[in-house]
């Protein structure tokens, strides 16, 4: 019965387009653009940008300063230049007795464009902080006679640069890479994104066999409300398992490759397995209990969709969680989709069983409560139908 089942629920989200959209086209969707968005580096973003470099003559180390900004990747222009500029740095009278004695303050007036992002003006702030500290120290250099009188400005510039460079003091223990770069960080959330979005099929399903009368047919069978229930569940969640691991194969192979980055591997697939079925789980037992308290479409759309997004971006799949508020990091740790994207990126980084038992046992529980208030709901409510 449960094979017939799985090829009746099948055959009608095949025939529905909204839900193979719903199911696979959506989170797919999501998945790239959000890759995409996520993967331009601040040396590309720099590069995108011009920064226009006034009163060069306040100034000896004007062109030195030139150089230390085009170093982030900007395009530094004269003021002369006619072309569209997103900051300007404008050097005051002064500028070298301050660089050298700290005297005075307010030398350097940046000056930033209105249509620049709140990312982007601090990305040019840092860096023309890290400009101006690599010109201090040259203008030191310069004063102290350690440049040799037959260096030229890139000479003198790239010794400063090798001088302040501190990357040798640093040894870095990380993880597994895919916890550290941009472009494959939201994978996860996004394939549980996709998942949870099962909610409007069941639901869409459920309204329609209550409108053609299926479900009052149910009671001429031999079989309870409650089993027919249950296999329903289990249909959606075998079809789940398959959108499951087609998002993964989307997710772990074809973003890394079309965004020219190594495929990502899973350390610990006994992991990775568990975290599936508990995602899938969590997920089917959340539709099923929005699904039974739903009676109309355009509540099945307004609850079940919204509460989707508002669960996502609650759980640090659109702002990183480590960026919220304390107030809204704390309430995001008991969110489902919280517990289901850390466990895949536990299993993908290699944690142990016991590291992903936390979540995993979040989700299982989630989901049982969740289906058996569904189910409380569900049968409540066929008592009520009547025929028509």
């Amino acid at each position: 019965m449960l094979l017939q089942s799985v090829k009746k629920e099948a055959i009608l989200i095949c025939n529905d387009l909204h839900s193979v959209g719903v199911l696979l086209l959506l989170p797919i969707s999501f998945m790239l653009i959000m890759t995409f968005a996520m993967s331009e580096q601040y040396s590309n973003l720099a590069s995108k940008m011009t920064i226009k470099l006034v009163g060069q003559s306040h100034s000896a180390h004007g062109a030195a300063l030139s150089r230390y900004v085009s170093g982030h990747g900007f395009k530094v222009v004269t003021e002369r230049a006619i072309t569209e500029i997103d900051a300007t740095i404008e050097i005051k009278d002064g500028f070298d007795r301050a660089l050298l004695l700290r005297s005075g303050g307010g030398h350097i007036e940046l000056t930033l464009a209105d249509k620049l992002s709140p990312q982007a003006q601090t990305l040019i702030k840092e860096s023309i902080k890290v400009s101006l500290s690599k010109l201090k120290l040259h203008a030191y250099m310069d004063d102290l006679g350690d440049f040799e009188a037959s260096m030229s400005l890139d000479e003198k510039v790239s010794l400063v640069n090798a001088s302040a460079d501190v990357d040798y003091l640093i040894v870095h223990h990380e993880t597994k890479a895919v916890l550290k770069a941009p472009t494959l960080y939201s994978v996860p959330s996004w394939m549980v994104f996709g998942i949870y979005f099962i909610v409007l099929p069941i639901s869409i399903t459920l309204i329609n066999e209550k409108q053609n009368g299926t479900l009052i047919r149910i009671k001429t069978y031999p079989i309870s409300t409650s089993r027919y229930f249950s296999n329903k569940a289990l249909s959606y969640g075998v079809l789940s398992l398959l959108q499951w691991l087609t998002l993964s194969v989307v997710g772990l192979m074809l973003v890394p490759l079309i965004t020219g980055q190594p495929m990502l591997g899973i350390d610990n697939i006994p992991l990775y397995i568990c975290a599936g079925l508990m995602v899938v789980f969590s997920a089917i037992g959340f539709a099923f209990l929005i699904a039974s308290m739903v009676s109309t479409y355009d509540q099945a759309i307004v609850l079940g969709g919204g509460i989707n997004i508002l669960m996502a971006a609650l759980s640090g799949f659109m702002v990183p969680v480590d960026i919220m508020p304390q107030q809204l990091a704390d309430l995001a740790s008991f969110s489902p989709m919280y517990w289901s994207g850390d466990v895949i990126r536990q299993a993908i980084a290699g944690a142990t069983m016991i590291d992903g038992a936390k979540n995993l046992l979040a989700l299982g529980l989630f989901g049982l409560i969740s289906f058996a208030i569904a189910l409380v709901i569900f049968n409540v409510k066929s008592r009520k139908l009547l025929w028509n």
